[in-house]
């Protein structure tokens, strides 16, 4: 009895664990799930396998019958949906392969279509799931007259998902997809055998269940696990156009802050709570010091071994990216600097004895006071309508009359001014200026040593800002050129040749796409500028390509103007009128994306409801992105 006790702790402990990490890898997706259709499939997947594991361990505790029946029918839900979230990811890695998707995508509407009406039997019958079977330990719902059916169909749905995945392997392009593809379609086993209901067959209602079970339990579950992990680790490659070596590393150290630390703490509290009397101390007291202590000791191990187990897991194993990070941690921003020269300006002015000191840098906006050390003397106007880099100049170069020099001063108002240059005289970068304590400079030697010194300091501190403007400069310039080298990589990864040589039928894919009519809408929404026009994948279409050059290559100009040609391509014959059932929709499309008008405002004035403007503005989108498929096609046809 003891040991059947542990093993089903053991147990429990392992589903707990795997609806921890199953939960993080939907909340570490959960920001791109909506835009990606392979990290939504996956994350449905996953919703569904640790709502089977939640259920499991909510019917292992409960203590009366009703209570199990309801966890168990919302267990039988969320496996009656797991072969078509399978099938939907598969078809999606076959797709991201390059495999339009024309007839397959009807398949997955159909397979939620049957997951659907397998769970309103489930709920509303007991054709599938019949009664409830008290089993010691492992309570479940018998299996009912139409099981075998739904047997039939989850095991079908099942082995045409791993068919497409087995397609999606062998079109895969690098040695390296072809790797992942493979440990994936291992791994895509974890998920149907996994959840599928066994015990629904076990109809004896045994009070207890044999250590055997206990042990086969426990080693499918640690399987189960690790295959679960091995498929994260690869899908979420899938569709980055992040470097794998970035995807990797955001991966790896959320998992290690969040459901690694959770399952630590979660077998902390479980010895805990079943040991603490040992420790002489009540329950309560022992759970709440070790909780904390455990959460503690995991961050600082997470903090202190940070390097070495990114070096471990090759997460950071290239020169150059440390290089880049190298820079990145010595950069010196605008603050770091002013707070820099602030210091070099108070030390000037208790060397010099002056009240005043201030520096102004040349930049690329002009000439401005970069940081003041004590009260400015003179007008608000006269030091906003100073030009320092003339000033200096002049005095320097042609002797002016209103301005004296003395060594390497200039006097003027009541300030001795210095010029900074860089370390070959060659580019001022800006002028130190000191509050006069006299006509002249009049400085000792011991204080031109010291002034010299600090003036070299300055002089260090603004050229290296401008050499790091130079190379933010650089860095933006080439930012593009990445960004689209990193597309074309990840999209060769898939596409070979076709991608490399222009012959991709990436528009045709892109029409195809089930979620074109959201791309259509989220570039209209954006229409007079933002981020979901920009950088719009509507932007690859062939039509937008060719109509470049009618606006000077402004890509963003173009995409707004085929969109517009779009809209106009709803107006009806004849006179416009707010009421006319015909120029609804058109009227929809131009007052609410055209002139931007509010959906209350646009819904006042054509005398309709909110949701009604809301179903008619869904009916306007899908006929523009047709509209647009259109368009593309004829360009096709035409080539």
């Amino acid at each position: 009895m003891v040991l059947a006790d542990t093993l089903a702790l053991i147990n429990d402990v392992l589903q707990a664990i795997i609806v921890i990490f199953g939960s993080a890898v939907v909340l570490y997706n959960v920001g791109r799930s909506l835009r990606e259709p392979i990290t939504r499939a996956f994350c449905l997947l996953i919703t569904f396998v640790s709502l089977v594991y939640l259920t499991e361990l909510m019917v292992s505790r409960t203590i009366v019958d009703d209570s199990s029946r309801i966890w168990l029918r919302v267990e039988w839900v969320a496996i009656a949906f797991v072969p078509a979230a399978q099938y939907y990811l598969s078809d999606t890695l076959l797709t991201v392969t390059g495999a339009i998707p024309r007839r397959r995508r009807y398949f997955v509407t159909a397979a939620y279509l049957i997951s659907f009406i397998f769970v309103g039997l489930i709920l509303m019958t007991e054709w599938i799931a019949a009664d409830l079977v008290q089993l010691a330990r492992a309570p479940h719902l018998r299996a009912g007259p139409g099981f075998a059916l739904f047997a039939a169909y989850y095991w079908l749905v099942t082995a045409v998902s791993i068919y497409n995945v087995w397609r999606a392997r062998h079109r895969g392009i690098t040695s390296t997809t072809r790797q992942r593809l493979t440990t994936t379609l291992l791994a895509f086993w974890a998920a149907p055998l996994a959840v599928f209901p066994y015990l629904a067959i076990n109809t004896d209602p045994a009070r207890s269940v044999p250590l055997w079970f206990w042990l086969i339990l426990i080693l499918g579950n640690l399987i189960v696990s690790l295959m679960f992990a091995i498929l994260t680790s690869h899908i979420v490659y899938f569709g980055a156009q992040s470097p794998d070596r970035v995807v990797r590393a955001r991966l790896y150290k959320f998992m290690a802050r969040v459901p690694l630390a959770g399952a630590v703490v979660l077998i902390v509290f479980v010895l805990v709570s079943r040991g603490s009397p040992i420790l002489g101390l009540e329950t309560e007291t022992a759970l709440g010091f070790t909780l904390v202590a455990t959460v503690m000791l995991v961050e600082w191990v997470i903090h202190v071994y940070k390097q070495p187990l990114e070096r471990f897991f090759h997460l950071n194993d290239n020169p150059d990216i440390r290089r880049i990070q190298k820079l990145s941690d010595h950069l010196v921003s605008t603050r770091d600097l002013r707070q820099y020269l602030e210091s070099v300006l108070a030390a000037t002015c208790e060397a010099l004895r002056t009240p005043t000191a201030f520096v102004a840098a040349m930049t690329a906006d002009g000439p401005q006071l970069e940081v003041v050390v004590g009260p400015l003397v003179g007008s608000e106007e006269m030091w906003q309508e100073t030009d320092w880099h003339e000033l200096a100049q002049t005095g320097l170069e042609n002797g002016s009359t209103d301005l004296q020099q003395a060594g390497d001063f200039i006097v003027w108002q009541d300030y001795w001014i210095r010029p900074l240059y860089n370390r070959q005289k060659t580019v001022m970068l800006g002028i130190l200026g000191l509050r006069a304590r006299a006509a002249m400079p009049d400085l000792t030697d011991n204080e031109q040593t010291i002034l010299e010194r600090l003036i070299d300091q300055a002089n260090l501190a603004l050229e290296d800002r401008l050499l790091q403007q130079e190379v933010f400069a650089s860095v933006e310039k080439l930012l593009p050129e990445i960004t689209a080298l990193q597309e074309q990589r990840s999209a060769v990864v898939f596409g070979g040749l076709p991608i490399l040589t222009g012959t991709a039928d990436e528009d045709e894919a892109l029409v195809a796409d089930p979620e074109f009519n959201q791309i259509v809408r989220d570039a209209l929404t954006h229409y007079w500028g933002g981020p979901k026009l920009t950088n719009s994948p509507l932007m690859r279409l062939e039509i937008v390509q060719k109509a470049l050059v009618e606006h000077d290559g402004n890509a963003t100009a173009t995409l707004r103007s085929i969109l517009a040609r779009a809209i106009e391509m709803q107006k009806p014959e004849g006179e416009r009128s707010l009421t006319t059932g015909e120029w609804i929709l058109y009227n929809i499309l131009e007052m609410k994306f055209v002139q931007g008008k509010k959906v209350r405002d646009v819904a006042r004035r054509l005398a309709m409801s909110e949701s009604d403007l809301y179903r008619k503005q869904r009916v306007a989108i899908e006929n523009v992105a047709r509209t647009i498929a259109a368009m593309e096609e004829s360009i096709a046809s035409n080539q």
